[in-house]
């Protein structure tokens, strides 16, 4: 069995039991190995924790990165949309890392909460970077109001994250609802003032 084996079935249960409550023993039941087997591939289960962790957070870097060079040529409110879009889309096909960042940012294991606060810093520092460009880009074409960038940054931010925490509330259809207001509300925010 591989380490992506491993990985997989961490992934399912930090994501379902959070890290205290997923045991080695268990890990290894859900891979198809034996718990010795496991430690050819880690020291031990919080090796195996943050490779998830890790792994979560730089792939979902990486989307965002790519998804801002894929779109360059498109309008700010398109953009915007897509970003939304990113982020709801994460939420509705990748349950497994939707639950463990969910838990793993409400609910941190109390040994690893600031390591993980501090991951969590790093991956909105990279997103914030890139939206602040993208934001005075915009601003400088006149594609959106004079607003501040942190401001800017900060809304998107809190409407992504509102969404994530209301796809746990809602149906499908009441969520999809709620996030076409959100793209038209968002969008009223940084049009440029008619004169």
């Amino acid at each position: 069995m591989s380490k992506d084996t491993i990985l997989q079935s961490a992934l399912y249960l930090f994501s379902r039991k959070g890290y205290e409550g997923t045991s080695l023993s268990e890990l290894a039941a859900r891979s198809g190995m034996r718990k010795a087997s496991i430690y050819s591939h880690f020291t031990n289960k919080e090796a195996v924790f943050w490779e998830v962790i890790d792994r979560a957070f730089q792939e979902e870097s990486e989307k965002f990165s790519a998804l801002l060079i894929e779109t360059e040529e498109e309008s700010f409110q398109e953009r915007l949309n897509r970003i939304i879009d990113l982020h709801v889309d994460f939420y509705k096909q990748n349950d497994e890392k939707a639950n463990l960042w969910r838990r793993m940012t409400l609910f941190p294991p109390e040994a690893f909460q600031e390591r993980l606060q501090n991951k969590l810093m790093e991956y909105e520092q990279h997103c914030n970077a890139l939206l602040e460009k993208e934001l005075n880009r915009a601003k400088n074409a006149g594609e959106i109001a004079a607003i501040d960038a942190n401001t800017g940054i900060a809304m998107i931010l809190c409407m992504v994250d509102g969404l994530f925490m209301e796809y746990s509330y809602y149906t499908e259809e009441e969520f999809d609802k709620r996030v076409q207001a959100v793209k038209q509300m968002t969008w009223r925010a940084f049009m440029p003032v008619q004169g």
